[in-house]
């Protein structure tokens, strides 16, 4: 089973919740706060990618569906960065759910790299959620802010 959580604001409680997918193969059981709302399964036909019989989780799927396609975009980022920029990237690695830590290969001007990602970030970002990517550099960071 894998275990993923991250930040989501239901509709009607306006708030910031945590949100705790649990994933036993094709099924992903979801919580939101300590309420568990029930189990689904994807389901290209389906009007929000997902299918639930569960009512709770039926009400929140509309944004929740946005929400895990959001996650899953991020997700994807460092990938998206090693593509483009290769052995540019030594290293990468989540500090938490809005910082990623990415390790400049040492043989760049840090400078410069952060500014050929600022002017490319936005051609592979695919997320609306604010985060930071913190590039380093032996004792070097330059902070790349996205949306």
């Amino acid at each position: 089973m894998h275990t993923r959580t991250f930040t989501y604001i239901p509709t009607k409680v306006g708030s910031p919740m945590l949100v705790t997918i649990d994933q036993d193969d094709e099924v992903l059981n979801v919580t939101i706060g300590d309420t568990y709302l029930g189990s689904m399964v994807e389901n290209e036909q389906s009007p929000y990618g997902w299918e639930t019989t569960d009512p709770l989780l039926l009400e929140e799927l509309p944004d929740l569906s946005m929400a895990l396609k959001e996650e899953k975009a991020m997700e994807n980022l460092p990938y998206a960065l090693k593509d483009l920029f290769g052995e540019s990237i030594a290293y990468w690695e989540w500090e938490d759910d809005q910082n990623l830590r990415v390790i400049a290969h040492p043989d760049l001007d840090l400078s410069e790299f952060a500014n050929a990602i600022r002017d490319q970030i936005n051609e592979i970002v695919l997320f609306d959620k604010t985060m930071v990517i913190n590039l380093s550099q032996n004792d070097k960071t330059e902070e790349i802010y996205i949306n």
